[in-house]
């Protein structure tokens, strides 16, 4: 499997400039919408997301836009949330300070536990009102909204089938969109929904300033190679939307390699089992000892799979290196290793590459800081949610801050 990835990735790292002539759009620096969402930001949106309020340090990395989530507004009983107007207050300090929000609203599952289910025509006049509560209540705090997050991605769309998250999504940029004044509204893609989700949004399209993209190529697969596929990948989502783009989430992993024959027969064993079949011959019984957080999104997103397509999730798919702890060889981006150094020269290398499209008008680092256990499996020492900062996890900042710097600063 290794050395097919790797023919894979040759090939397309190989075919990379030819595929992005082809999607290449030579009408974007005409693009009236391109200069209408700029002057509404302000200009190109130099952002990142997850920012802790150190804010001289996020002033002098030249970062100007805070990209978070947004918490449900409402309590069971209708009445404004502590932590919706905890969220507000502490949003409006960074605005104080001079740092624009650029604010997600919530998934589906949060609306469905509040008691509106989307798939659900007669809640479909309740969740626009939500949308437009958000667009007033925020005003002069958010000055960009971006509906709900990468849906395609299980862990955030479910149970909503991908049909289904785009009426989600279409029916609150429907209704944000005649009362959003200098605001931009938009949505974002996420993994391969990048091939599915633009086209089911196409009668959408009409009330977005922008789509986003969100990648992280040499980061989940090991396929993609080549830092230049970013380029391509956007002018192809150019191509599909014509609309100006974001590129809502991008970033590379700091730390994280793959892990012996012997280390990963250590870590089955700590589940208590001495190889991958045995697990999988058992697969229900294995999942039940692996760390709660894994455990339980496991459970509760794919209860419906056959224990065959659970194995597989867990061995073939996006848990292995989850449960193994490592980033799997080949994880990588030709040039810029999984260090610190080359988390930083992938960003020298990729943010001017970026800025250089007319089409871009913004983009936003994942993320600010390292975190101190991986948010899918809550181990702490799991590479893939962990490695991700431009300042450690005391607030230094590391080689990948004064690349940012720098590149924002250009």
């Amino acid at each position: 499997m290794t050395i097919l990835f790797k023919i894979i990735g040759f090939f397309l790292a190989v075919i990379t400039p030819l595929a992005s002539m082809i999607v290449w759009d030579p009408t974007a620096y005409f693009d009236k919408e391109v200069p209408v969402a700029e002057e509404k930001i302000d200009g190109f949106m130099k952002g990142v997301c997850h920012l802790d309020p150190d804010y001289d340090l996020i002033k002098e990395a030249n970062v100007e836009w805070f990209r978070d989530d947004i918490p449900f507004p409402y309590n069971a009983d209708g009445t404004i949330s502590q932590s919706y107007t905890n969220w507000k207050a502490e949003s409006q300090k960074y605005v104080d300070n001079g740092i624009r929000i650029f604010g997600i609203t919530p998934y589906p599952d949060d609306y469905i536990e509040y008691g509106l289910d989307p798939r659900l025509p007669e809640n479909r006049e309740k969740i626009q009102e939500i949308a437009k509560f958000y667009m007033e209540d925020l005003k002069g705090i958010v000055g960009a909204f971006q509906v709900t997050n990468e849906m395609g991605i299980d862990r955030f769309t479910l149970p909503l089938t991908l049909d289904e998250a785009a009426e989600f999504i279409g029916m609150q940029l429907e209704a944000m969109y005649p009362v959003r004044g200098d605001v931009i509204i938009g949505y974002n893609l996420g993994g391969l929904s990048i091939l599915q989700l633009p086209f089911k949004m196409m009668k959408y399209h009409q009330y977005c300033d922008y789509v986003g993209l969100d990648m992280y190529l040499g980061c989940f697969e090991p396929v993609l190679k080549n830092a230049d596929q970013y380029v391509t990948i956007l002018n192809f989502v150019r191509k599909i939307t014509g609309k100006p783009i974001i590129l809502c989430e991008f970033g590379y992993i700091g730390y994280g390699e793959p892990k012996t024959d012997e280390e990963k027969i250590a870590i089955l064993q700590k589940y208590g089992y001495n190889s991958e079949e045995e697990a999988r011959a058992n697969i229900d019984d294995f999942i039940s000892r692996l760390p709660e957080d894994m455990k339980e999104e496991i459970i509760e997103d794919y209860s419906d799979r056959t224990p065959e397509e659970r194995a597989d999730l867990i061995f073939n798919g996006e848990y292995s290196n989850h449960l193994y702890c490592e980033l799997a060889e080949g994880t990588g981006l030709y040039k810029f290793p999984h260090t610190p150094e080359g988390q930083a020269e992938f960003f020298e290398y990729v943010i001017p590459k970026i800025r250089s499209l007319d089409y871009v008008i913004g983009m936003c680092v994942y993320c600010w800081g390292d975190s101190d256990s991986c948010y899918v499996c809550g181990q702490t020492d799991c590479p893939v949610e962990t490695g991700w900062g431009l300042v450690d996890g005391k607030g230094n900042p590391k080689p990948a801050y004064y690349a940012v710097q720098k590149a924002y600063a250009e």
